[in-house]
């Protein structure tokens, strides 16, 4: 069982991991078009399909993080679009991350975002979450 400061520490993350996705996501959500044309300009194949799905998992991934829903499904999909979205970026860049120390910083920190969202998925939502007052067995 969780305590209230825990329960309060994991409501608090929850919002904190999901104001990091949410607005980008409401941006490219109503900026598709040129969304989905950038990631063709960058060599991805079927970017309109490719863009639907990225779309989708940054929008309603931090809805579910928001309300604690399907922790470990919504942890697992976050995990995967931020490491899509990290070789995206980061791949014609591998030698040039030595050379650019800003760009080596982003990439830790996207590293970083990604294990709170694995940690999140370990801990589970807390009491404060749809899944309700279930503590650490609500992560299903």
């Amino acid at each position: 069982m969780l305590s209230r400061g825990e329960d309060v520490a994991l409501l608090v993350g929850r919002l904190f991991v999901a104001a990091l996705f949410l607005p980008p996501g409401i941006n490219r959500l109503l900026t598709f078009s040129s969304y989905a044309a950038s990631l063709g300009a960058k060599g991805v194949p079927y970017p309109t399909v490719i863009a639907a799905v990225l779309v989708a998992a940054e929008v309603l991934g931090p809805l579910a993080l928001i309300v604690g829903a399907w922790p470990r499904w919504t942890a697992l999909v976050l995990v995967a679009f931020t490491a899509v979205t990290l070789w995206l970026t980061h791949r014609s860049a591998a030698v040039g991350m030595v050379f650019r120390p800003r760009q080596n910083v982003e990439f830790y920190r996207t590293l970083a975002i990604m294990g709170g969202l694995l940690f999140y998925f370990g801990s589970g939502p807390g009491a404060w979450s749809w899944m309700g007052g279930a503590g650490r067995s609500a992560k299903a």
